[in-house]
C-alpha cells in the first residue's frame, strides 16, 4: 500500500500537467475549487507537513542562522534579478514585465514549503525562511519592485503577515502539536499525507489556470510565430555563441539575423 501511495505521489508533475491541460480545455472541471476552498486546501497541505515535524527540527534550524540568512539573501537577489532579466530578454509588454518582476520580488510561500515536503528535504528550514522572508517583504517587495520596474507597489503589510500566519504558521504548529501528543495516530496517517498534498496542489493549480482571463488584454496583437524568439533574446544567444566560439577557436555560420 505504501509503495502505491509513493508511486502516485511521485507522479506529481504528471498529475499537474494533465489537470492543467484539462482545465484549459474545460475550465469548469476545476474552477469550482476556488476562493476560500484554496485557502483551506493550503492549510490542509501545511497541516500535513506539520505532522512530519518536531520542535527539535526548528531548534536545530535556529542554531544555524547562516542557512536562513543565505536563503533569504538569495530570495531577494537572485529571484528579482531573474524576473527582470526574463522580462527584458523576452521583450514582454510593460504590464507583464512589471507583474513578473513583482512576483519575483515577493517572499517565499506555501509552494516552496510543499516542494520541500515532497522532495523530503529540510521542511523546518523552508518554513522558517518563509516566515522570515515574509516579514522582510514589507520593506523589500515595494523597494525592489520600484527599483527594477520603476513602479511603486503598495504592499498590505498586515494582510501579508496575517495570511502567512493563518495559512502557514498556524497549520504547521497544529501539526507539530498533533505529532507530539497524538504520535501513534499520526504515524498511521503519515504515509498518505504527501499524496493528499499532491491532490490539493493539483486542484489549486488547475483552478487558477482555468480561471485565467480569456483573450488578449495587453493592448498588443497576438504574436506571430516569428515573434516568439524576440530580438533581445536572439542577441543574447548570439553573444553567448560568439563567446563560446572565441573561447574554443571555432567558427559558426550566422543564423541569428
Amino acid at each position: 500500500m505504501i509503495k502505491v501511495l509513493n508511486t502516485l505521489t511521485n507522479g506529481f508533475p504528471l498529475w499537474v500537467l494533465m489537470a492543467t491541460i484539462l482545465s484549459l480545455l474545460h475550465p469548469p472541471l476545476f474552477t469550482w475549487f476556488s476562493g476560500r476552498m484554496i485557502t483551506w486546501g493550503l492549510g490542509i497541505i501545511m497541516l500535513g507537513m506539520g505532522i512530519t515535524l518536531t520542535v527539535e527540527n526548528f531548534q536545530r534550524v535556529f542554531k544555524l542562522p547562516r542557512l536562513v540568512g543565505v536563503g533569504v539573501l538569495l530570495q531577494y537577489t537572485v529571484m528579482p534579478f531573474l524576473g527582470w532579466s526574463f522580462g527584458y530578454l523576452f521583450d514582454l509588454p510593460p504590464a507583464l514585465a512589471v507583474g513578473l518582476i513583482l512576483v519575483a520580488c515577493c517572499p517565499g510561500g506555501t509552494a516552496s514549503n510543499v516542494i520541500s515536503y515532497l522532495a523530503k528535504v529540510d521542511v523546518a528550514l523552508s518554513v522558517t525562511m518563509t516566515a522570515v522572508s515574509t516579514i522582510l517583504a514589507v520593506v523589500m517587495t515595494p523597494f525592489l519592485t520600484a527599483w527594477l520596474a520603476g513602479s511603486r507597489v503598495a504592499v498590505d503589510a498586515w494582510g501579508l503577515l496575517e495570511s502567512t500566519f493563518r495559512v502557514v504558521i498556524v497549520p504547521v504548529v497544529a501539526g507539530i502539536l498533533i505529532n507530539r501528543y497524538l504520535h501513534k495516530a499520526t504515524q498511521k496517517i503519515l504515509p498518505a499525507a504527501p499524496l493528499v498534498a499532491v491532490i490539493f496542489i493539483t486542484l489549486i493549480v488547475a483552478s487558477i489556470v482555468g480561471g485565467r482571463p480569456r483573450g488578449n488584454h495587453l493592448g498588443r496583437p497576438p504574436p506571430d510565430p516569428g515573434g516568439l524568439f524576440p530580438a533581445r533574446l536572439r542577441l543574447f544567444v548570439r553573444l553567448c555563441l560568439e563567446f563560446s566560439d572565441d573561447a574554443t577557436g571555432n567558427s559558426r555560420p550566422d543564423h541569428f539575423h
